[in-house]
């Protein structure tokens, strides 16, 4: 059964922005597959550019209401994955930038399916969609990095989806930089890889 690897790109991104990622995951017997697909929906802001939901207001009321949106694009996506590749949810890792990333931890935490993993770069839950969350699939693995210098999305959230995670007993390494603002670093990279081989070994 085939291991595959989701990129979900961030806000008036495109696919192409996150599949360099993959040069960086050990794959010498290319049983790793990768896949970093556009978002569904046009970016009013980038000509070029994809949104997983529309983010105008930026508020958290606003996220919530497109991660909700964005769980079906992503859930449909997943079911084309295991079809096309011959594999299952288990042996798939999603990984996240910014939009991706709140996309790809919502999907974690409500979702009835178990993924191989969750990594959320830079990106993460507003407060009140965790405190409405009510049914948690516990049985999910996260990994969590952000800088502290973020300007765009604050650390501080995925300060309290670890603290989240871990206090309803959800696996989650949480890295916090210092002097890294809204990007993926070399330590986050290092993170990344190390958890995609241990989770799809």
């Amino acid at each position: 059964m085939n291991k595959v690897v989701l990129f979900l790109h961030g806000y008036g991104a495109n696919g192409n922005d996150l599949i360099g990622l993959k040069d960086h995951i050990e794959n010498d017997d290319n049983m790793i597959l990768f896949e970093s697909p556009n978002a569904p929906e046009s970016c009013p802001l980038n000509y070029f550019g994809y949104q997983w939901f529309n983010l105008v207001e930026r508020t958290p009321e606003e996220i919530y209401l497109g991660l909700k949106k964005s769980y079906k694009y992503l859930d449909e996506i997943l079911a084309d994955l295991i079809v096309r590749h011959n594999t299952s949810y288990e042996k798939i890792v999603l990984i996240g930038f910014s939009q991706g990333a709140m996309l790809a931890s919502y999907f974690g935490l409500i979702s009835k399916v178990t993924m191989g993993g969750i990594i959320s770069l830079s990106g993460a839950l507003p407060k009140n969609i965790l405190e409405d969350i009510s049914l948690l699939n516990e049985s999910q693995k996260f990994s969590i990095f952000h800088g502290m210098s973020d300007s765009v999305v604050p650390f501080e959230r995925s300060q309290q989806l670890h603290d989240f995670l871990i206090l309803n007993k959800i696996q989650s390494n949480l890295i916090l930089e210092d002097n890294c603002d809204h990007g993926i670093s070399i330590k986050a990279i290092e993170e990344m890889k190390t958890k995609v081989n241990d989770w799809l070994s």
